[in-house]
């Protein structure tokens, strides 16, 4: 049974990123990569957690397109130290998702490398992101 629901989860989540992703070009596209990134952090979190570490290649790779397509609004708004930000998030990415993809996975490893993914976050978070009252994030007024 947990098989066939780590299948259909598979399934699910590739159609949706098909579907879905697209280059961010308007603020408003750049929230919906951000919602993609977190959600798909959290999942990878859980799944470095519970051991699970193809479900967590999955939604690294969720990740990865996310922040990609993310990346792309600051190039269009010629933001130099957001685009710097963004690449040094994705080799973050990178570098977990070499730790769960290792022949035999260490999860306190692949958790340590989790965590630095979060400080490039919050970098990017304290410039570009204000948190909102009901604790999700949109892009501060006047950035771009």
């Amino acid at each position: 049974m947990r098989r066939l629901l780590t299948y259909s989860t598979v399934v699910l989540v590739a159609l949706a990123g098909t579907v879905a992703a697209q280059k961010a070009t308007t603020p408003a596209e750049l929230e919906g990569a951000m919602k993609r990134i977190s959600a798909a952090n959290g999942a990878v979190a859980k799944a470095i957690k519970s051991g699970a570490f193809e479900d967590a290649k999955t939604q690294v790779a969720a990740v990865k397109q996310a922040l990609t397509d993310a990346e792309n609004f600051w190039v269009v708004a010629k933001k130099d130290d957001a685009i710097k930000m963004s690449k040094d998030a994705m080799a973050k990415v990178t570098a977990v998702e070499a730790a769960v993809s290792a022949a035999a996975p260490d999860a306190q490893a692949a958790l340590a490398a989790f965590k630095e993914v979060g400080a490039t976050c919050t970098a990017c978070h304290m410039a570009y992101r204000v948190q909102n009252e009901d604790k999700t994030y949109s892009l501060k007024p006047g950035t771009i």
